[in-house]
C-alpha cells in the first residue's frame, strides 16, 4: 500500500483506497457468512420433528399443532438409529406420545444418504 503525503498529512493513493475497500468488503462478506451459519436449525431431531408434523397433517389428516422430540440429537452417526420420544399436540387440543428413530443411511460405501425417520403412527380419532 503506497501513501502519498500532501501538506503533512497522509493520504492514501487510489489504489490504496480501493486495497482498503476490497479488504472491508472481504470482511462483511465472512461476516455474512459466519451468520448464515448461525441461521436457522438444522439438528436432526428438529429434522424429524418437522417430517412428523408434514406427514401427520398431510397423510394422516390430522392438522398437528406442535411436535416436540426428546433428546435433543444434534447429529446421528453413520449407521447407528437413535431413539426418541415425541409428544405430538394436534390442533383440536388432544395428543399423543410417539416411540420415534431417525436411522443414519450412512455406512459402508453409501456417503450422503439423508437420515429416515420412523414414528408411531396416531390412534384414530
Amino acid at each position: 500500500m503506497r501513501v502519498d503525503r500532501l501538506r503533512g498529512r497522509a493520504r492514501l493513493t487510489r489504489s490504496a483506497r480501493l486495497s482498503r475497500a476490497s479488504v472491508a468488503a472481504a470482511a462483511v462478506v465472512a461476516l455474512a457468512a459466519t451468520a448464515a451459519a448461525c441461521g436457522p436449525n438444522n439438528d436432526a431431531y428438529v429434522a424429524l420433528q418437522n417430517v412428523m408434523k408434514s406427514h401427520i397433517t398431510t397423510q394422516d389428516h390430522r392438522p398437528v399443532g406442535s411436535v416436540s422430540c426428546t433428546p435433543h440429537v444434534h447429529g446421528t452417526v453413520r449407521g447407528e438409529t437413535v431413539h426418541l420420544r415425541c409428544q405430538v399436540e394436534f390442533a383440536d387440543g388432544t395428543s399423543y406420545t410417539a416411540d420415534a428413530a431417525i436411522h443414519d443411511q450412512n455406512s459402508g460405501g453409501t456417503h450422503n444418504r439423508p437420515d429416515t425417520y420412523s414414528w408411531d403412527s396416531p390412534p384414530p380419532e
